[in-house]
């Protein structure tokens, strides 16, 4: 049965409006396949899925807000969580199509 309008503040007590469900993790800027490796992760992103970083089929997004119109945009992204010398590769609609690893910080992926 619908509730009857109006609505009442009680009605709302308990709804926490900026929950977020994605976690953030520090990544670079965007840069070109051959450049990735040497770029640095300065900067914070978020990521829809469960694990630390993103995985691949996550999306990735600029604000902790997601949504479309936050979308990382498509390229490559050096990811280096201690140690673990990584890069994602990002395509349409923030989607993460792949996770590698960047071979002893040369000057391109492996």
């Amino acid at each position: 049965m619908a509730k009857p309008e109006p609505y009442q503040f009680s009605d709302f007590y308990g709804y926490d409006q900026d929950c977020s469900t994605l976690t953030s993790f520090s990544a670079s800027t965007s840069s070109t396949f051959s450049g990735v490796c040497l770029a640095i992760a300065n900067q914070t992103y978020y990521h829809d899925g469960t694990n630390t970083l993103p995985v691949a089929n996550d999306v990735v997004y600029s604000s902790s807000s997601g949504g479309s119109s936050n979308y990382l945009a498509a390229g490559y992204y050096r990811v280096d969580p201690l140690g673990a010398d990584q890069y994602i590769q990002v395509g349409a609609n923030g989607v993460v199509s792949s996770v590698n690893s960047c071979s002893g910080g040369g000057a391109g992926p492996p």
